[in-house]
């Protein structure tokens, strides 16, 4: 057998090299994916891109029912098998973090109904926003449901509706957000329309569960599941970030033995940190920017963060939703919805400008005026969606 190299992230952990040796050795010799793959003398095994679980997808399931899939918004799903040992890890994670908040509440869930199993407490989130708070009003009145799990850009729409019309939901004590990036306007949007609730969000995926949490005493820092995942963050170069240096997210499942996960690349960004809390005992990432999604590229293929244009896009009165779509380098299309009786002409005059400002005046810039952004396969908004 080829020997099996310890990325550089992980050289000088103990226990995140002896873990990732553990699963390499065992998926090299005796996983179908992995004996497929060829490994380069010297060089740990090569990163694993989306891409290449979609094309070879039935061998990583190898055999095993899928228990899970993405969303597929933008691409074929990726279809992953747990077994029920490792769904129960991944559940005490999630107790664990109920824990850090001060325990559980009674809860109601606004989540897609494709990832989520339906019952009284949980409301597909295609459902529309005046219809999902009366769902919250008589959850809460029928069990003292206090306690709210959503998506980020669906709690948007709900503060927003709630802020417009003066609705009291002071009885929410909790929000919890997961599956897409949770950014600083969030919480000052959730204080106005939720005054009592805290804040508190995840950062997961569906292949591989609950990888980190926000901490909620250094609320800039997500903590990350480091006792069954080896999470790597790799700059421009493939070499590990310094702290605060954002990279790619690269993740090592240690335990899943049906549809193996190693030095998987999910598309995000993030930054490793120290988080100075000394609280909770788990190592832990920043500046989480989300997928490719998030990202846009100039007409060189340098990627352009969408989280230094998204503040012209909330702050702009003449439009209640938005989204971008790149689906080429030199081509953006601005799908945006107006509000009744504004003029948009100034807010296309200044996305028009900024975009030329930022990637060169060759840039086509189309508008497309719609009555709803529509959501995606798995319901949820996306700001950015970049297609090239």
């Amino acid at each position: 057998m080829t020997e099996i190299f310890v990325p550089e992230s992980f050289q000088d952990r103990p226990y995140a090299r002896s873990h990732y040796l553990r699963i390499a050795r065992w998926a090299f010799a005796q996983h179908p994916f992995y004996r497929a793959l060829t490994l380069i003398p010297g060089q740990p095994s090569p990163i694993l891109t989306r891409a290449k679980v979609q094309g070879a997808n039935s061998l990583l399931l190898n055999g095993h029912p899928a228990t899970g899939k993405t969303s597929g918004s933008t691409a074929t799903p990726v279809e992953i098998s747990w077994s029920p040992q490792r769904t129960r890890a991944d559940w005490r994670d999630t107790l664990e973090f109920v824990r850090w908040l001060g325990g559980p509440l009674p809860n109601m869930k606004i989540v897609s109904l494709a990832a989520h199993d339906k019952d009284e407490k949980t409301l597909d989130v295609i459902t529309p926003i005046p219809e999902q708070i009366q769902f919250m009003q008589r959850r809460h009145q029928a069990d003292g449901a206090c306690s709210l799990i959503t998506y980020p850009t669906n709690l948007e729409m709900l503060c927003r509706y709630v802020i417009d019309n003066g609705i009291d939901m002071s009885f929410l004590r909790r929000c919890t957000c997961l599956s897409e990036v949770y950014e600083p306007y969030h919480d000052e949007l959730l204080r106005q329309a939720f005054p009592n609730a805290a804040a508190s969000c995840t950062y997961s995926a569906v292949e591989l569960g609950l990888i980190a949490a926000r901490c909620p005493h250094r609320p800039d820092n997500y903590h990350i599941m480091a006792h069954k995942l080896g999470v790597e963050f790799l700059n421009a170069e493939g070499l590990p970030c310094q702290d605060g240096e954002v990279g790619q997210v690269v993740v090592t499942d240690y335990t899943n033995r049906r549809s193996t996960l190693i030095r998987y690349a999910l598309g995000d960004l993030a930054a490793p940190t120290t988080c100075s809390c000394g609280k909770i005992r788990l190592p832990a990432m920043t500046q989480v920017i989300g997928k490719v999604r998030g990202v846009l590229k100039d007409a060189t293929g340098r990627a352009v963060m969408f989280t230094g244009l998204s503040p012209m896009f909330r702050d702009s009165p003449e439009i209640s939703q938005f989204q971008v779509v790149q689906p080429l380098l030199d081509q953006f299309v601005i799908r945006y919805v107006p509000r009744a009786q504004m003029e948009v002409a100034p807010f296309l005059a200044r996305v028009r400008d900024r975009f030329r400002a930022e990637f060169g005046t060759a840039a086509r810039i189309e508008f497309e005026a719609l009555a709803e952004i529509p959501r995606s396969a798995g319901g949820k908004y996306h700001g950015a969606i970049c297609l090239v």
